[in-house]
């Protein structure tokens, strides 16, 4: 019969301590460098790419929106169902004071999508009423998608709204 003689565990000694926590500190140090490398890769956090120059026209923003706070003007915005070739007819509404439709406007929308670069399209909307302006536009996509309308009189008086529709199902 073969006796077995229990091995002596090892001792611990302040290298073994030491290599210990440099592995454990390293691995750490490691993950995080890993999750700085791809957040920065991913996104830069940057929403501008002048920022500075954003900031020194801040007032000039500013009074161009109580400029047109006292035109009065109000818009919505209105995009129609899939056409069989795919177009869709984008439809702006545009009031003036006692709501009364404003007419005679030079007007162009920018699309684009609040997340995902690269979807955009610009497009000159017509007006078909009195204070109705439409185009047919053809989305690269569905989903939620930012309006940026610019209108213009003859005699320069400009508006400027933001607003968001929604092309396709919500979910």
């Amino acid at each position: 019969m073969t006796e077995t003689v229990p091995s002596t565990p090892r001792p611990i000694t302040g290298r073994t301590v030491l290599i210990g926590m440099i592995a454990f500190f390293g691995v750490i140090i490691a993950v995080n460098l890993a999750f700085v490398y791809f957040a920065l890769d991913s996104w830069p956090g940057l929403t501008t790419q002048q920022a500075y120059e954003d900031g020194l026209a801040y007032n000039k923003k500013l009074e161009d929106a109580a400029r047109q706070n006292e035109l009065g003007w109000r818009s919505s915005v209105s995009l129609g169902a899939a056409m069989p070739k795919g177009g869709r007819v984008i439809s702006l509404f545009m009031t003036g004071k006692n709501d009364a439709p404003v007419t005679g406007l030079s007007v162009t929308a920018y699309l684009s999508r609040p997340l995902g670069e690269g979807l955009s399209l610009d497009t000159r909307l017509t007006e078909d009423r009195p204070g109705q302006y439409t185009a047919m536009v053809r989305l690269p996509a569905l989903g939620r998608w930012r309006v940026e309308i610019s209108a213009q009189t003859a005699d320069k008086k400009a508006f400027r709204m933001i607003h968001e529709v929604q092309a396709g199902d919500a979910k």
